[in-house]
């Protein structure tokens, strides 16, 4: 299985890592970057990362889940090649999973116009969403597309897995919770 991230400049990376390692450790998904050119990127902690993969590079069929942070929606505004996988993505019945302002880049792709969602504050009025599928919860799943307020991340991670089936059973994923949520191990 193959979970894709795609990284732009100043994107929120903890947003994504505790999907990313559920994914990869319980799930055995190989985790890819992705992003539209092979410049250097920098998230909004500081760290710098190069993409193992750009946009025109991948084949849809590869994509098991396809992961978007958060950060300034602003980076990718103009980027038609992002709109077109998220497309793409969404017509495979990929998971696409979107957190904070990034469900914006869901909206803008034309893809939850009939799908509940939520997203950051500072976005949710924004002209392209649907305001009446409009959920002020931390996560909503509707079919393949979950979105998440940027507090959800924890949660993310975990709805993200029960959607991809990488817990062996319910004791399985009641530890995950405890040890992620509730510090128990």
């Amino acid at each position: 299985m193959n979970t894709y991230i795609l990284i732009y400049e100043g994107f929120a990376n903890f947003e994504v890592v505790i999907a990313s390692l559920l994914l990869k450790n319980k799930g055995n998904c190989n985790i890819i970057t992705i992003a539209v050119d092979s410049d250097p990127i920098t998230s909004c902690e500081g760290f710098k990362y190069v993409p193992h993969k750009l946009l025109s590079d991948i084949d849809i069929d590869d994509i098991d889940v396809l992961l978007i942070p958060g950060g300034d929606p602003n980076e990718l505004y103009d980027k038609g090649e992002v709109y077109d996988l998220i497309r793409r993505a969404n017509k495979a019945q990929v998971i696409i999973g979107a957190i904070c302002a990034a469900p914006i880049h869901l909206a803008k792709a034309g893809i939850i116009e009939d799908v509940k969602y939520t997203v950051s504050n500072d976005v949710k009025t924004h002209n392209d969403f649907n305001k009446g599928n409009y959920e002020d919860s931390n996560i909503v799943i509707d079919g393949n597309i979950i979105t998440a307020k940027p507090t959800g991340y924890v949660d993310f991670g975990i709805e993200i897995g029960k959607m991809m089936s990488i817990y062996e059973n319910e004791a399985d994923l009641e530890e995950t919770i405890n040890f992620f949520k509730c510090f128990r191990d």
